[in-house]
């Protein structure tokens, strides 16, 4: 038996909503000019991506098989991800951005089959210089590249 409501075509209804949702907020604020953006331009910008991104989803979405296997949520690994954001929350302080970064790299990566710890380190390495070069030096965010925690 063939269900037309899938999971693939719920998300991709949910982007949608959520999109039209934030969108219909954005019409709120300004949206400015090419050369001087309005608050109002981003928010509304991002909104028509994941709506975009969200009829994708949805027309690209198969007929759903109710004999076939549901996927699972695997606990363990959805706890990796968790334990990873929450890891990054409490270094980024103290630690300083790169090894927030890094160490979000190589808990997260924890939640993946095969296990590559030398990847996942080079990884959050590289991943932890490009944020540092984008936020704090391109952006000029407040935050410490190597926190109080090093001595530094």
């Amino acid at each position: 038996m063939t269900s037309r409501l899938n999971p693939q075509l719920i998300a991709g209804l949910v982007f949608v909503l959520i999109g039209a949702a934030f969108l219909l907020s954005s019409l709120d604020l300004s949206y400015g000019t090419w050369r001087k953006i309005g608050p109002g331009a981003f928010p509304g910008l991002v909104a028509s991506a994941l709506i975009a991104m969200g009829v994708i989803v949805a027309f690209t979405a198969e007929k759903h098989d109710t004999s076939k296997e549901q996927p699972g949520l695997y606990s363990s690994k959805v706890t990796f991800i968790i334990a990873a954001i929450v890891v990054f929350g409490l270094v980024i302080r103290g630690g300083g951005l790169l090894p927030a970064v890094f160490c979000c790299c190589v808990i997260s990566s924890l939640a993946s089959r095969p296990l590559r710890p030398v990847k996942s380190m080079l990884y959050g390495l590289g991943l932890g210089t490009a944020c540092s070069l984008a936020f704090v030096k391109g952006l000029g965010m407040p935050v410490a590249i190597i926190g109080p925690w090093f001595g530094l």
